[in-house]
């Protein structure tokens, strides 16, 4: 079993990491968190873990810092950092420091995830992949010639600047207007992981996008995502517009034939012009902005980054049908917007007191401020905290543990799938009323376990009861056992045990046993807090009461 250490400063994105995998069946198991550097540090004082995986920007430690000092420890250490579009400097920081793989925050998804785990699985019990295999740099060949591009594409350029005698050896010119598109698959993506740049390189031949003016070079990236770096030999003004209008055109011509000749939905995001091969991370990093913004633009259509026309409010309905294919403008990369704050306890309530209406409020409000603020990490981040919420409430309705794990494993994989806001809401609102739903059964089936527990507090109050004992007795999960309590009773355990406990108390001091006695024989110890406690329910004090009593004879 290979261990695992996860570092990252945000408790739900850890959180997300740890559930989305089922570490045991790749062989693997989470040994240790960290929220930031020092703290991964103090943990691997006690051993290494096999695989590092570490967020970039942390507070106290960075991840620069922290593989830093992991290397002075361990060159060969398989490390996975984390990182988002914008943070990419800081990722070439990290990749000169021999890291294994790099995943974005903002695209991470289960089985992305679990591809990147299983080629370090496979790496450190020696099979050697075709594309760490080292070659003489004598010759740039085409395999090298699509590495160096999709470093340019993800990276950047060292120092920002390329030799023009790289350029020559790759056969890149050194001086045209650059573009890159971004194919961003739908919910009916390539069927195989190497057929869909043949049927897409294919249609782009098809479609006449190669010429003497314009040419292009197909790539997929390190996450498996499609590319089109375009190039053009036009360098005048006059020719810009031109050159958009033909890049539109081939897009919505290519998502178009991928709808009708083979069932795929795609998305392109196409950036803005930039003029040197150095900058290609700019255009690439503006591509898939523009191209996320699906989320609430909806798929099968052209986004273009940098345009001064915005959609209006909301996002708009999956509806649009590629036949129909159309392109929006978008404006990527604005300042984020404050980020939301969502209850967990708030949900947790409405969920417990079967309150369907009143939650599908709070998701409509919740997804209406998301459709406005239009920020994909801030849905990204809502998204988590919801599927924690849910995660978190079904092991207190199911007994069944393992159809618990199914569910989970249920709930990432079609988390993962949805692509549109709208879809999203609507898959939240489906689980959460799900949950509700399961939630009543169980309450309808188990309140027998509630007149049970009843009868064991009149029968045992004297003894010392708390809510997990008494929960674990009629063999119900705490806080499920609370809220079932609650809504069959009409008060909480604490309540009704408390009164119980202080009508038997009234009981005895109609006799002559000493009142700071009677605390102790009805399970409550400390004779002030009994006597508080007294006082509170009935108004006056033990021996009040008893002065009452005498007279009233």
């Amino acid at each position: 079993m290979y261990r695992v250490i996860i570092v990252e400063d945000e408790f739900i994105v850890r959180y997300g990491i740890r559930s989305m995998i089922e570490w045991e069946a790749i062989g693997m198991e989470v040994t240790g968190e960290a929220g930031n550097g020092r703290e991964a540090l103090e943990l691997m004082a006690t051993g290494l873990p096999d695989i590092l995986i570490t967020d970039i920007k942390m507070p106290v430690m960075d991840g620069i810092e922290l593989i830093a000092e992991v290397r002075k420890l361990s060159p060969d250490l398989k490390i996975v950092i984390l990182s988002n579009l914008e943070d990419f400097q800081y990722a070439k920081e990290a990749i000169k420091q021999n890291v294994s793989d790099y995943i974005i925050k903002s695209d991470m998804m289960p089985r992305d995830f679990e591809q990147v785990l299983l080629k370090l699985k496979d790496s450190l019990e020696g099979a050697q992949k075709p594309w760490e295999q080292k070659s003489a740099p004598a010759q740039i060949a085409p395999v090298h010639k699509e590495n160096f591009l999709i470093e340019l594409l993800e990276l950047g350029a060292v120092q920002g600047r390329i030799e023009h005698d790289t350029l020559s050896r790759a056969g890149l010119a050194e001086k045209r207007p650059l573009y890159v598109l971004q194919i961003l698959p739908g919910g009916r993506a390539e069927p195989e992981y190497g057929q869909g740049a043949a049927v897409i390189r294919s249609l782009l031949e098809e479609i006449g996008l190669n010429d003497p003016v314009i040419g292009y070079e197909l790539i997929r990236d390190r996450q498996g995502v499609l590319h089109v770096i375009v190039t053009s030999e036009v360098m005048v003004q006059t020719g810009k517009a031109a050159i958009m209008d033909r890049l539109l055109s081939s897009s919505e011509q290519l998502i178009l034939r991928l709808s009708r000749q083979y069932g795929w939905t795609v998305t392109i995001g196409i950036s803005g012009e930039v003029r040197e091969w150095a900058d290609l991370k700019n255009a690439y990093v503006q591509a898939a902005g523009a191209a996320r913004m699906k989320l609430f633009m909806g798929t099968g259509r052209v986004l273009v980054h940098g345009s001064v026309e915005l959609l209006a409010q909301g996002p708009q309905s999956d509806a649009a049908q590629p036949d129909t294919a159309q392109h929006q403008m978008t404006q990527s990369g604005t300042t984020l917007a404050p980020s939301l704050q969502i209850s967990s306890h708030q949900i947790q309530s409405m969920v417990y007191a079967f309150q369907s209406r009143e939650l599908e409020e709070y998701l409509e409000q919740l997804f209406g401020q998301l459709a406005v603020r239009r920020d994909a990490e801030l849905v990204q981040i809502i998204s988590l905290e919801l599927l924690m919420i849910l995660t978190t409430l079904w092991p207190d309705v199911s007994k069944d543990a393992e159809q618990v794990l199914e569910l989970k494993k249920q709930y990432f994989d079609e988390l993962s799938k949805l692509e549109t806001l709208e879809e999203s809401r609507e898959w939240f609102l489906q689980a959460f009323q799900a949950l509700v739903a399961h939630m009543k059964e169980m309450y309808n089936s188990d309140r027998n376990s509630i007149i049970k527990a009843t009868q064991y507090i009149r029968q045992y109050y004297h003894q010392e009861i708390t809510l997990q004992s008494i929960s674990g007795l009629v063999h119900l999960s705490k806080n499920y056992f609370a809220n079932l309590f609650r809504k069959e009773v009409g008060e909480s355990f604490l309540e009704y045990l408390t009164r119980i406990r202080i009508e038997k108390a009234k009981t005895l001091l109609t006799g002559e046993l000493k009142a700071g006695d009677i605390g102790s024989l009805v399970g409550i110890q400390d004779p002030k807090y009994f006597s508080k406690v007294f006082k509170k329910i009935t108004g006056v004090s033990p021996s009040e009461y008893r002065a009452l009593v005498r007279k009233e004879r």
